[in-house]
């Protein structure tokens, strides 16, 4: 029976974790900058960041992509349906959990939003599933499924709701 290599990592993490000699690094989740990273589609670890723009891959695989995490808020005027006040604009939500991942439901990374509420989060080209962390008060999570290209970067709005106008 084969592994699966981000299986074989989180074995070998485990087993690290009970042992009290340093374990050598290993291929596999990663944290860095409040960003969890683990297997993508294209077969290898994320880079792991907490801002800039997408970075180039390993020889032999394509260039990466980015996803631009922003969390926030919305329905700031809950019973006003269109209104040009900024104060009714959806506000960020600094330190706010997400989780990418791959269409198959592998997991690719996970963290925080920033200060800002955003994060960019490098990744290989494909298509994902990004989804927040439940907000107390707020009803509605979100979960979006977005794809991203070789040298982009992709906007991604997570924007809790009330769930009612």
């Amino acid at each position: 029976m084969a592994l699966r290599p981000g299986v074989l990592a989180v074995a070998a993490l485990l087993l690290a974790a009970g042992c009290s000699a340093p374990a050598a690094p290993r291929p596999g989740p990663t944290t860095s900058g409040g960003v969890t990273s683990g297997a993508v589609p294209g077969g290898g670890p994320t880079s792991t960041a907490s801002g800039g723009g997408p970075t180039t891959s390993e020889p032999g695989r394509p260039a990466q992509g980015a996803l631009r995490i922003t969390t926030q808020l919305g329905e700031q005027c809950r019973h006003v349906v269109l209104t040009p006040d900024p104060r009714c604009d959806p506000k960020p939500r600094p330190g706010t959990g997400f989780e990418i991942r791959a269409t198959t439901r592998d997991f690719v990374a996970r963290g925080r939003s920033g200060p800002d509420g955003q994060v960019t989060v490098p990744v290989d080209p494909g298509t994902y599933l990004v989804s927040g962390e439940p907000v107390p008060g707020y009803q509605l999570t979100p979960e979006l499924r977005v794809t991203v290209g070789a040298h982009a970067t992709v906007a991604v709005a997570l924007t809790y709701a009330h769930g009612s106008r």
